[in-house]
């Protein structure tokens, strides 16, 4: 075990140096897929995520002092806010050895305003960890975040951490795997001492665990090493006390498989129907098959904090979770026709002022090399060159020559590259028939004018990343004229970044708004605009209503106005109509005649190329005009759009651009008189409080909060009660600080938003006579 000697190798010589340059020689040296690992850690927030990832690298050799949240030392998490707050922000990746396996681990954040971080991260892994809690269980994000693997169908790993807590249990926690997960879990170590249902384990009890696969006695001396590094191994035996204990898990264990997997059956027949004869072979074969297959996950359990634990967890990455090799190809490859030209998928973004835009890739055909010409198809095939690819150890980056399929890197020199964009080699089939152009220089202040690119993608397009819409909003601004193009340079750095962050400029008020996930999410934004010595002003924090027309309207429009100096005339009719209530998207039904031809009949009509150009134009102005409603400006849902009588001019008067604007100005009308309503946004709260603190905090629910209680639960652990409402979001601004007084300090929340609401129409009259007041 490659690993394992370099933490002998530590720990004899000292010489932490050597050691970490022979890792990065193993984990940057070109391996088989089967070598490889791409994984993430998942978790509730203080499930203790980085925590076991601190202990992951130094175990790995990668670090020789185990970094501590608490004292804000941590490797993954180093942005002064994830160190000030203890909580993981933004996902950090890493590479490093384990078993002479390279693998590529992603550390996410736990809080809910940060989902679009996991839901990036998890779109390109392979595996995943989940850590749980030994004393909450199964929580909320945990759920979550747990959702978000299902849909990518990552196999997975569940680690039950804090072990050494009072009230852990970890037998409740798998019973929650089951039934909160609904997943079989396989628990593949167990403590040794025997311990009431939440009795506290003593340090020299959590040094003790049993190996049901390998019928083995695992020893972590956390006495002699503090850091947990040595790991003993002993087989037990008939006369152990113990082995009655482990074997009823081993037990348990093969009888969980045989109902899951029939090889493991004929195996155990082989055995003579004897348990503890099935080899470790079949076994660990055995829970491979079905972990890949998503039908059970293996459960191991530890205690981070304590050093113990983190090992076999290591291993169970290594033995269980699947190489890229194994895991399927993304739709669009499985019909492509040439897997061997570059295809590489744009998962993340930092812009870095030393080095410019960091590109994080995922490589799914082809390689990736340095100095290499790219065409990111989703831009509309624009050309990119690669110069200089990075492997990332946190915030620290080291050059490498190349990025080999299935492997995980950073690309610099990429000016016009997103997250969610598909990076494609100049050559790749599907770029036959596209046209390839040359990027579009903006300044600052117009991307935040104009928003991103929308540009038509052309060739190969594997599937994006799902962004929510932000619920949240405040204004922002610069505190002088001279602060202005600092403030504009800092918000396009920050958008490229985070995907879930929108900034919008009203050009009536001349005011920028900024809207997020949440409060959290938006009070970290404020922190990176300081960190970055940009002085501005906040507004107060607000939610982000939404607007739907109320009944049908259809408006006529001829635009006909200079551009750029040079004529321009279009028309078109607009209808809108209200969509259906439980679907927040919109439709948009764009009716061209078969052919374009000019009003006058003097020229001919128009080609197939500047038909498809103008019908994307047209939908362009409609989606555009669908982001600002009527009575304050919010975005548009639950709206069907229909476009009929195109007038065409001619080739030079109705260009795409005169009937993009016209689109615009069109919808503007028609919404003007739908009657448009207000939604508002509802969450699903959940809260953890005291027994004695309920009638407090129901109290406020149902009164400040203008909340529905949907259940009131005791607690797991303890004698707290766990509370679910459903809430408006509106009425939640400052609940933390609120619930923290209400409970004494003892309560904790999360919240989801799950739709929208109608506002009732007293209340809303009051809304828009405070928006337009603030705007």
């Amino acid at each position: 075990m490659q690993s394992q000697w370099l933490v002998r190798t530590i720990a004899q010589a000292g010489t932490h140096r050597w050691a970490k340059q022979t890792i990065r020689q193993l984990t940057t040296s070109r391996l088989l897929y089967e070598k490889v690992r791409n994984i993430g850690i998942i978790a509730h927030i203080d499930a203790g995520k980085t925590t076991t990832t601190e202990r992951m690298l130094h175990y790995a050799g990668f670090t020789r002092k185990i970094g501590n949240v608490d004292n804000g030392d941590t490797v993954m998490d180093y942005l002064r806010e994830e160190r000030e707050r203890g909580i993981t922000i933004q996902s950090a990746a890493i590479t490093f050895g384990w078993r002479d396996h390279q693998v590529h681990l992603i550390d996410t954040p736990g809080h809910v305003d940060f989902t679009v971080e996991v839901e990036r991260a998890v779109r390109v892994l392979d595996g995943a960890v989940a850590v749980i809690d030994a004393v909450a269980g199964v929580q909320a994000q945990t759920m979550t975040v747990w959702r978000q693997t299902e849909h990518y169908q990552i196999p997975r790993v569940v680690f039950i951490n804090k072990m050494d807590r009072e009230g852990a249990s970890w037998k409740r926690s798998v019973e929650d795997i089951e039934t909160k997960l609904q997943i079989q879990p396989l628990v593949l170590i167990i403590p040794e001492a025997i311990k009431p249902k939440e009795g506290q384990y003593t340090a020299s009890e959590l040094q003790q665990w049993l190996d049901v696969v390998s019928m083995e006695r695992v020893c972590f001396d956390t006495d002699a090493d503090k850091t947990g590094a040595t790991v003993r191994r002993h087989k037990l035996t008939s006369t152990d006390k113990a082995y009655g204990r482990a074997s009823q898990a081993r037990v348990q264990l093969v009888e969980a498989l045989a109902e899951l997997d029939s090889t493991i059956v004929d195996a155990f027949l082989a055995a003579d129907g004897d348990h503890m004869q099935v080899s470790i072979e079949d076994l660990q074969a055995a829970i491979r098959r079905v972990t890949l297959n998503a039908q059970a996950v293996p459960v191991l359990m530890g205690a981070s904090f304590r050093n113990v634990g983190v090992q076999p967890l290591l291993d169970a990455v290594i033995d269980y979770l699947p190489a890229p090799s194994e895991r399927p190809m993304p739709p669009e490859l499985q019909t492509s026709d040439n897997k061997d030209q570059l295809v590489a998928f744009a998962f993340k973004v930092i812009a870095n002022e030393m080095r410019g835009p960091m590109v994080f890739v995922r490589v799914y055909a082809g390689t990736l090399d340095a100095r290499s010409t790219l065409v990111n198809g989703t831009q509309g095939g624009v050309r990119e060159r690669a110069a200089k690819l990075l492997q990332m150890y946190a915030d620290v980056p080291e050059e490498i020559p190349r990025i080999g399929c299935g492997h995980i890197g950073v690309v610099l020199g990429l000016k016009n590259t997103r997250t969610g964009d598909t990076l494609l080699h100049p050559h790749h089939r599907s770029l036959k028939s596209a046209r390839i152009k040359a990027p579009r220089e903006r300044s600052s202040a117009l991307v935040l004018m104009e928003g991103t690119n929308s540009t038509s993608p052309v060739g190969l397009q594997l599937h994006g990343i799902k962004v929510p819409p932000p619920v949240f909003f405040c204004a922002v601004e610069a505190d002088s004229p001279q602060d202005e193009q600092a403030l504009a340079d800092a918000l396009c750095s920050l958008m490229l970044e985070d995907p879930s962050l929108h900034v919008s400029y009203n050009q009536e008020t001349g005011q920028t708004l900024l809207s997020g996930m949440g409060e959290l999410h938006l009070e970290v934004i404020r922190g990176r605009l300081q960190d970055m010595g940009v002085r501005a002003s906040f507004g107060d924090m607000r939610v982000s209503f939404r607007e739907t027309p109320s009944q049908a309207s259809t408006a006529h429009f001829d635009y006909a106005k200079e551009i750029a100096g040079r004529p321009a005339q279009a028309g078109l009719n607009v209808s809108v109509e209200p969509g259906e209530e439980d679907n927040d998207s919109n439709s948009v039904d764009v009716s061209m005649p078969a052919e374009l031809v000019p009003k006058s009949n003097s020229e001919a009509a128009v080609s197939p190329l500047m038909y498809r150009e103008i019908h994307d134009a047209i939908r362009d102005g409609i989606h555009a005009a669908l982001l600002s409603g009527p009575l304050l400006g919010f975005p548009l849902v639950r709206t069907h759009v229909q476009v009929t009588n195109i007038d065409f001019y001619s080739r030079t008067l109705s260009t795409p651009t005169a009937f993009r604007a016209c689109a615009v100005q069109a919808m503007q009308k028609a919404l003007a008189e739908s009657s448009a309503a207000l939604l508002e946004p509802l969450a699903r709260l959940r809260i953890e409080c005291p027994a004695k603190s309920v009638g407090a905090v129901l109290s406020d629910l149902n009164g400040v909060r203008r909340g529905r209680v949907v259940s009131l639960d005791d607690q797991d652990a303890g004698n707290g009660k766990s509370l679910v409402a459903e809430v408006n979001l509106s009425t939640m601004i400052g609940y933390s600080s609120a619930l923290r007084s209400l409970t004494a300090g003892a309560g904790t929340f999360s919240m989801e938003v799950v739709g929208f609401g109608p506002v009732p129409r007293q209340q809303q009259e009051q809304i828009i006579k405070e928006g337009r007041g603030y705007y």
